[in-house]
């Protein structure tokens, strides 16, 4: 087996954790009726933001109809993005990693996210490049996004590795001709990333 040379890392759930309780309770506070944060997803196109078809204006539109009180778009904005909070050692591997290999992120997000995960966590001081779903209107499993990334970040498929938290990203990607770790927790992705580079953790 060639060893693996480039590591492309998902980000939520792996490098960035996140949840939307903060955000549903903010709505609730302006008039939603939604019980919680996978009701009000119902609710809203986020597939279509995500996937680039929609803009962040009419995004923040679609909320704001859901709401007795509107909030102004400024405050409505802060409040989505306030759900991420930073998974500091596998931030660390990342960084580790991007000094002996190519390391690179792909995420399926959305253009405020994109910027603000950016802004807050600095992204690209543990990666040389990094994609996301809107940019080219298609998500993970979907093999199209792959032959982007490959496209994107000159990668060989049989020298990289993915990691992601939902196992039928990782299997999109192997049907790819990736290598693929399915992270489930820090340590076990820790030893998979080592025995596959060969760089020490």
């Amino acid at each position: 087996m060639a060893q693996v040379s480039d590591v492309v890392f998902d980000v939520g759930r792996v490098l960035i954790d996140f949840s939307y309780d903060n955000f549903a309770e903010t709505l609730r506070q302006h008039g939603l009726s939604c019980k919680g944060p996978e009701d009000f997803l119902e609710h809203v196109d986020l597939i279509a933001y995500e996937h680039g078809e929609i803009s962040t204006e009419a995004f923040l539109q679609q909320i704001n109809s859901l709401l007795a009180e509107p909030m102004p778009f400024d405050e409505l904005k802060n409040a989505w993005n306030n759900l991420f909070s930073p998974i500091r050692e596998m931030l660390a591997v990342a960084g580790v990693l991007k000094k002996h290999c190519g390391v690179y992120l792909l995420s399926n997000t959305s253009e405020l996210h994109w910027q603000y995960l950016q802004d807050a966590f600095g992204l690209d001081k543990v990666c040389h490049d990094r994609l996301a779903s809107f940019e080219v209107g298609v998500m993970k499993p979907a093999p199209a996004i792959f032959s982007a990334a490959c496209n994107r970040f000159d990668l060989h498929p049989e020298t990289t590795v993915f990691i992601d938290d939902i196992e039928d990203n990782v299997r999109g990607a192997v049907a790819c001709g990736w290598h693929g770790i399915w992270h489930r927790d820090i340590d076990t992705s820790k030893a998979e990333l080592q025995r596959l580079t060969g760089i020490e953790l």
